[in-house]
């Protein structure tokens, strides 16, 4: 199964995004886009250590809203409205990390990529 990003749900920094490190083969790099994503609801990990799993954030041109985790900082995904990952598939191993460990659940594994 190869890992395909959902670009709407993608909210990555370069700095905190967990599918970038987790790879064990640097396939996952860092873009920005032109257009930003506004006005979406992510699941992003929470560090709060009261709370465990996702939690819903709601990003805005203002930034992510705190919904229940504490304060925005607590917030793994501390996303950039422009910024998106891409996968090199001649590097990608499909071990299927980056689907498991991204933190705006935005990488699904799946079996064809078109």
């Amino acid at each position: 199964m190869k890992p395909r990003v959902r670009m709407n749900n993608c909210f990555a920094s370069q700095s905190v995004c967990t599918a970038i490190k987790c790879c064990p083969t640097k396939a996952i790099s860092y873009i920005e886009a032109s257009e930003p994503i506004l006005d979406k609801v992510l699941n992003c990990n929470c560090n709060d250590p009261n709370r465990e799993g996702k939690v819903p954030v709601t990003c805005t041109a203002g930034g992510c809203s705190d919904t229940g985790c504490g304060s925005n900082d607590l917030y793994a995904c501390g996303g950039n409205p422009h910024g998106r990952i891409i996968i090199d598939y001649n590097k990608c191993v499909e071990c299927g990390l980056c689907a498991k460990e991204c933190c705006g659940s935005a990488i699904d594994m799946v079996k064809d990529l078109s």
